[in-house]
């Protein structure tokens, strides 16, 4: 009976003590109501298609992480015909580069806001790219701003005579629920 006792005891003991650990955070998914979207002064449209894994925590900057995906073949301008040139070999080529992704190297805090520092990879090139971005969370949910601009050209996507300005100007709306 005293080892019965002596073993509840040094239960009861550890489920204590493990009950007040920090509690890591956990993931996020990316709710549905997401938009992915360009513009410049020629071209706007959005990309449909959206995907990826985020591990965020305010507290926790250097555990942090965004592992992103668009889908190039989703693109929608409003405008059939545009949307299937966009298709083709000199610009985004969604047959030979079926993803455009981002994966996250860092994260930092500055003023109220946040960046986040990453490698993108688009047409089959790669850059790093600083991202600033807002965050706001309530119970489990949250929801991430970005507004960023990339030039085209790094990423050989188009011509300068094709008539669209280089310089694309992209807003993302990543509403979070947790996992």
């Amino acid at each position: 009976m005293k080892q019965l006792s002596l073993y509840t005891a040094t239960l009861s003991i550890l489920w204590m003590a493990f009950a007040f650990l920090p509690q890591e955070k956990l993931g996020w998914r990316i709710d549905k109501k997401y938009s992915v979207r360009f513009s410049s002064p020629s071209v706007a449209g959005e990309f449909t298609s959206f995907r990826g894994e985020v591990q965020f925590d305010t507290n926790n900057l250097s555990g942090c992480s965004f592992v992103l995906q668009v889908d190039p073949a989703s693109v929608n301008t409003g405008n059939a015909m545009q949307n299937g040139h966009i298709q083709h070999k000199e610009w985004l080529d969604s047959k030979s580069y079926p993803s455009i992704d981002f994966i996250s190297t860092s994260f930092a805090k500055e003023a109220g806001a946040y960046s986040v520092l990453g490698k993108m990879t688009m047409h089959g090139v790669t850059r790093e790219i600083a991202i600033p971005f807002t965050y706001m969370e309530n119970k489990k949910k949250a929801d991430i701003r970005a507004n960023f601009s990339i030039n085209r050209f790094d990423y050989g996507v188009g011509s300068p005579k094709d008539g669209v300005d280089s310089i694309l100007g992209i807003q993302v709306v990543m509403p979070l629920k947790r996992n």
